[in-house]
C-alpha cells in the first residue's frame, strides 16, 4: 500500500526529492524511511523536507500507525547490506516464514518484512554461487514465482539494483535511465523531480542496473505462453472455475473486516457471495459498497444493489454524491491518474467514491472485480473478434497499461489495499484456456461466469443482467456531462482537462 521511489548515480546535479514529499502530503498519514549512502533516516511526510546529501537515495512511504520502522531501523547501512524498498501485498507469506527467517529479524510482523527477508536470502544464494547477472536474474524470477500476491520493489545489493513487479502488473513501477537510474511507484513522482524519459517497467521484465558502469540488463519473464483450450464439458469447466475463484478469494480475505466494491453486476455479485461465505467462516465481516450520483433519477447500480443485497443477505452501504462533491472528487482524481480521458475518469471517480466511503468506516482492504471482463469477453467489442481467447490474452497482458495503474493509484491514495481475485495468476491461466464458445453466445457474454453464478444460487436478475460500465451504472458520466455544461465547456474532455494542473 505504501509508495516507493529512489535514484542512483544522478551526477553532480543530484535529485531533489521535495516534490515527491509534497505529493505524498496530499494523502493519508504516512511516514518515510530514507536510505542514503551511509545512514537511514525517518521523516514524517508532512514535516520539513530533509536535505539529502549525495546522488543516491531510496525512499519508502508507509502507514505511520504501524510498527514497520521498528525493525527497519535496525538493519545495516545502505552499502553494507541488501536493502529493499517495496510496495507489497502478499497473501500466503506466513506459510513461507520459517524457510526464509533470518537472524536479522526474530519476529516478522508484516508481508513487507517477509519480502525483505525473502529477497535477502534469495539474492545471497546467487552471490555465494558467484552467479553472473543473467543467472541471478533468472534465479530471482523463479524465486518470485513462489510468492502469491502483488508487489513492486527495488533491491540494492553491492553495486547492482534490481527492479521487479508482479507478473500481472497490479502494483505499478516506473523508471528512467536518462541520468543514472530513478524509479518510483507513480509516473508523476519522477516527472515532478525533473525526469522526462520515464517508462513503465513491464510486469514481464526484471531490470538490473549496474552502478559501476551505468548499464542495464533486462530479464524477460515468461508468462501465459502456450495456453491451449481445456477439454471437457461446460459443467466441468464451470466447477473448476468456481474452485479456483474460491481459492483466490480465500487467500485474500484478511483477518479483519473488509469491503467489496459492489455494482450488482455478475462479476461483483459472485465476488460478494464468495466473500460473504468465507468471511463468515473466518469470523470477520464484509460490507458491500455501492456508489452513485444523487438526484431525482436513482443510479441503476444502487437500485439493483439494494434489491440484490436484500435477497442475498449482503451488508450493503450506499454512498450517493451530489454534483458539488463530484467536482471535488475530480480535483483529486484527474491529477492522480494522469489520464484525462472520459472513460478512465468516470471509472476512477467510482473507485475513489467507494474507497472514501470504505475508509470512513475503518476498512483497509477492498475487493473489486477487475479482470473478469478481459478474461470472459465482457465487452461488446469481443462480438466482432475473430479470436476471442487471443484478444482476452492481449487484454490481460495490457491491463497494467489500461486499468490496474489507475485503480491501484486511486486506492493507494486513500490508504486502501485493493485485492483482485479475478486477476489471481492461477485463475487467469485457467480462464484463458476456457473454450471461447463457453464465453460468448449469440445473445450473451461471460456465459461461463454466469453459469458459476447459477451454481452459487444467484437470481436471474443478476445472471442475466447485461454489463453496464461503472461510470454509467453509477451515473458519474452523467455528472461529468452536467458539470461540463455548467462550467461552459463544449465537451467533457475539455472540462476534465481543466483539472490536469491541480
Amino acid at each position: 500500500m505504501g509508495r516507493i521511489a529512489g535514484y542512483f548515480n544522478t551526477g553532480s546535479t543530484g535529485t531533489d526529492p521535495a516534490p515527491i514529499f509534497r505529493e505524498m502530503e496530499k494523502r493519508d498519514s504516512y511516514d518515510a524511511l530514507i536510505y542514503t549512502e551511509d545512514q537511514i533516516l525517518r521523516f514524517s511526510s508532512g514535516s520539513d523536507i530533509p536535505d539529502l546529501p549525495g546522488d543516491t537515495s531510496m525512499i519508502t512511504f508507509f502507514d505511520a500507525s504501524t510498527a514497520y520502522a521498528a525493525i527497519k531501523s535496525d538493519i545495516s547501512t545502505f552499502y553494507n547490506d541488501i536493502v529493499t524498498v517495496c510496495d507489497v501485498d502478499l497473501y500466503e507469506w506466513k506459510g513461507l516464514c520459517d524457510r526464509y527467517r533470518s537472524d536479522a529479524s526474530d519476529i516478522i510482523i508484516k508481508d513487507v518484512e517477509f519480502l525483505d527477508i525473502f529477497l535477502n536470502e534469495t539474492i545471497r544464494k546467487t552471490i555465494s554461487q558467484d552467479s553472473n547477472v543473467p543467472e541471478t536474474l533468472a534465479f530471482l524470477d523463479s524465486s518470485l514465482r513462489k510468492l502469491r500476491g502483488v508487489y513492486a520493489f527495488s533491491c540494492k545489493v553491492n553495486d547492482r539494483v534490481y527492479l521487479a513487479r508482479d507478473l500481472i502488473g497490479i502494483k505499478p513501477l516506473w523508471y528512467d535511465v536518462s541520468r543514472g537510474l530513478a524509479f518510483a511507484s507513480e509516473k508523476k513522482f519522477l516527472e515532478k523531480v525533473g525526469y522526462s524519459e520515464v517508462k513503465e517497467l513491464s510486469p514481464r521484465q526484471i531490470l538490473c542496473y549496474d552502478l559501476g558502469d551505468n548499464t542495464i540488463t533486462i530479464h524477460e519473464r515468461e508468462f501465459l505462453s502456450g495456453i491451449s483450450d481445456v477439454g471437457g464439458p461446460e459443467y466441468d469447466v464451470r466447477d473448476r472455475l468456481l474452485v479456483l475463484l474460491k481459492d483466490a478469494v480465500s487467500v485474500r480475505v484478511p483477518d479483519e473486516d473488509f469491503g467489496v466494491m459492489f455494482s450488482a453486476g455478475i462479476d461483483s455479485t459472485i465476488l460478494a457471495s464468495i466473500c460473504k461465505e468465507i468471511a463468515e467462516e473466518k469470523g470477520v465481516s464484509v460490507i458491500c459498497y455501492t456508489v452513485g450520483l444523487s438526484g431525482d433519477v436513482p443510479s441503476p447500480d444502487i437500485l439493483c444493489a439494494k434489491r440484490i443485497s436484500e435477497d442475498l443477505g449482503f451488508d450493503l452501504k450506499v454512498h450517493e454524491i451530489g454534483l458539488e462533491e463530484a467536482e471535488n472528487y475530480l480535483k483529486v482524481v484527474v491529477p492522480l491518474i494522469e489520464d484525462a480521458s472520459v472513460p478512465k475518469t468516470g471509472v476512477a471517480m467510482t473507485m475513489y467514491a467507494v474507497c472514501v466511503a470504505a475508509k470512513k468506516d475503518g476498512i483497509n482492504v477492498l475487493f473489486a472485480g477487475a479482470g473478469a471482463d478481459e478474461l470472459f469477453a465482457g465487452y461488446d467489442r469481443y462480438k466482432k473478434s475473430d479470436g476471442i481467447n487471443r484478444d482476452c490474452l492481449k487484454d490481460i497482458l495490457e491491463m497494467h497499461e489500461v486499468n490496474t495503474y489507475r485503480d491501484d493509484t486511486v486506492a493507494a491514495f486513500t490508504g486502501i489495499s485493493i485485492r483482485l481475485p479475478y486477476l489471481d495468476e492461477r485463475f487467469v491461466e485457467y480462464s484463458l484456456s476456457v473454450p471461447e464458445e463457453f464465453k460468448m453466445s449469440d445473445d450473451m457474454n461471460k456465459v461461463i461466469l454466469r453459469r458459476v453464478g447459477e451454481v452459487l444460487g444467484l437470481p436471474d436478475i443478476i445472471t442475466k443482467r447485461r454489463k453496464k460500465a461503472a461510470q454509467y451504472g453509477s451515473r458519474f458520466d452523467k455528472a461529468l456531462a452536467k458539470l461540463a455544461k455548467r462550467a461552459g465547456f463544449v465537451s467533457k474532455t475539455e472540462y476534465i482537462n481543466s483539472f490536469s494542473g491541480e
